[in-house]
């Protein structure tokens, strides 16, 4: 499978193949996803702590090609799953059960995407600081290293 993103912006609407890793690389998955149709960043410790930006999909959509020996799990409930490599500690997806996602969801950590363009990506910022979900704010994502390049 081509990794379709360093061909193309992912602001053209469509599911695309993306692989991704954690920083050492014992982690390795794919994900079928469409950054076009939007993604999302929290402010909670969590999130803002890991510097996670996901993007939400059906839990087949995700699959995971090697580590799952150093895949760690952090948890709070079973509403959620945080997985992590427990060799470099990167979080690179999540999984749970939430109705307001529709059942089963998988969320995939962005920032593990191996050479994506997500630049014009639709990012909603939400107040998970607060407990509240409620938006607070929305751009779309300019990757301050591109921009450098062409500036």
């Amino acid at each position: 499978m081509s990794n379709a993103a360093s061909e193309h912006t992912t602001t053209t609407p469509g599911s695309r193949t993306y692989k991704g890793s954690c920083a050492c690389r014992a982690v390795r998955f794919e994900a079928d996803i469409d950054p076009s149709a939007g993604t999302g960043q929290c402010n909670c410790t969590i999130c803002a702590k890991t510097r996670w930006w996901g993007i939400i999909v059906k839990p087949s959509a995700v699959r995971l090609l090697a580590g799952e020996e150093v895949l760690g799990d952090h948890s709070r409930s079973e509403a959620g799953h945080a997985r992590f490599c427990k060799t470099c500690g990167v979080r690179v997806f999540a999984h749970g059960h939430l109705p307001m996602l529709g059942g089963d969801y998988c969320s995939v950590n962005l920032n593990c995407l191996d050479d994506a363009d997500l630049t014009g990506v639709p990012v909603l910022y939400v107040d998970g600081l607060h407990n509240t979900w409620a938006p607070i704010g929305s751009t779309t994502y300019v990757d301050p290293f591109r921009a450098a390049k062409g500036a």
